[in-house]
């Protein structure tokens, strides 16, 4: 056991060395490194600097015509705002100098809210009385009415009640009108105008009568001498058929002729259309009439096209297309006398305050406009030229 002790002490101080020796490699390696890596960095840098020196300079060439422009710019907007605000406050004058001249004219003319309502009230009238007169138009007649009497209403006068008084009977009576649809009798009108080539004109088609369903028997023979007038008779009903009508028989038209004859209705019918369009009664019965006589007359009464025409017809014919109508004059005549009435009041005030010369505040306001036209105005002219003249844009027109 002594003998084995020796070997592994020998071989113990080897090992320190070789770790040793490999830490001081990597140690140069990794010093080697830094090294590289620092000589590039620093390259990389100098490389930066050079190019940033030659950068700054095109950037500031750059820079200083973008900051004179801004500087153009805010001065530009600097005078802008000024003269905005010039022509903000020189507008605002205006318009105080015109609130009050519109407070002044208001104050001269002497409409009250009355005033102005009844002058509406009156148009609609006349509104209304346009409309019943001269085109008929009953609905917006009725419609004028209506609105006439609602501004009546929120008017609140008993003043006024003998004016809806007369109101309410012109309603009444244009109420009492029998309302017909002309648009709804026009359309119709057109859309049988355009149907007429389907309606079959009588004689102009020829169906034979059905057969019986039993034939006739061709193999049938007699028997006897006996039977032979009947089998001989069975052939000729065959051959021959006679019909009863009750009217005369229509001979078969050529398909020229039966053309003709629609054309002749369709051009009945525009003419219905026509007039009833232009309120001619006479013309509308009489175009009425002589489409349903050729109706029963020429064309197959069987058919449902036909029969359908015919019913509407006979509607329109007891339809008044111009019946008569009421004018309404008795509400603008009572109206016209309240006008009156209200405004005999004010119209003496005038006369009262010229009589007075010492009342300088009734007569400025008459002056003013006079002398407005003429430059006769010292007082006022001056002080509103400098202003007029600031806004370079015409707003001092007011």
């Amino acid at each position: 056991m002594d003998s084995k002790e020796p070997a592994p002490v020998a071989t113990a101080p080897a090992r320190p060395g070789r770790l040793a020796l490999a830490f001081s490699l990597l140690a140069a390696m990794l010093a080697v490194g830094l090294a590289v890596g620092g000589y590039f960095l620093w390259e990389r840098l100098q490389r930066l600097d050079g190019e940033q020196a030659r950068i700054a300079p095109a950037l500031e060439r750059r820079v200083e015509p973008l900051q004179g422009e801004l500087r153009a710019i805010s001065r530009d907007w600097q005078t802008g705002r000024h003269e905005i605000e010039q022509q903000l406050a020189a507008l605002t004058a205006a318009r105080e100098r015109l609130s009050r001249r519109l407070e002044r004219l208001a104050g001269e003319v002497g409409r009250s809210e009355s005033g102005w309502m009844l002058a509406e009230v009156a148009y609609l009238l006349r509104v209304a009385s346009t409309s019943l007169s001269l085109r008929r138009d009953i609905e917006t007649a009725r419609e004028a009415l209506l609105a006439a009497d609602a501004r009546l209403r929120e008017l609140a006068d008993p003043r006024v009640l003998p004016v809806r008084e007369a109101l309410a009977r012109e309603l009444n009576a244009l109420r009492e009108i029998p309302a017909a649809d002309r648009s709804g009798i026009a359309l119709a009108l057109s859309d049988w105008e355009r149907r007429v080539g389907q309606l079959p004109v009588a004689g102009s088609d020829y169906h034979p009568p059905a057969r019986d369903a039993r034939g006739f028997d061709h193999t049938r023979t007699a028997g006897s001498w006996k039977e032979l007038p009947g089998v001989i008779w069975s052939a000729l009903k065959e051959l021959f058929r006679v019909r009863e009508h009750d009217q005369p028989v229509q001979p078969m038209l050529p398909p020229e002729r039966a053309w003709f004859l629609r054309e002749n209705l369709r051009l009945q019918l525009a003419a219905a259309r026509l007039a009833l369009l232009r309120d001619d009664p006479a013309l509308w019965r009489d175009g009425l009439a002589t489409a349903r006589r050729w109706l029963e007359q020429r064309f197959d009464t069987s058919a449902p096209a036909v029969r359908a025409l015919l019913a509407d017809l006979e509607t329109w014919q007891g339809l008044d297309i111009r019946p008569e109508l009421p004018l309404p004059g008795a509400a603008l005549e009572r109206l016209r006398s309240l006008r009156q009435t209200l405004e005999q009041p004010a119209a003496r005030v005038p006369a009262d305050e010229a009589a007075a010369p010492e009342t300088v505040p009734a007569a400025a306001p008459r002056a003013q406009p006079e002398a407005a036209g003429s430059g006769a105005t010292r007082r006022e002219k001056p002080r509103d030229e400098p202003e007029t003249g600031t806004t370079g844009s015409g707003e001092a027109a007011p």
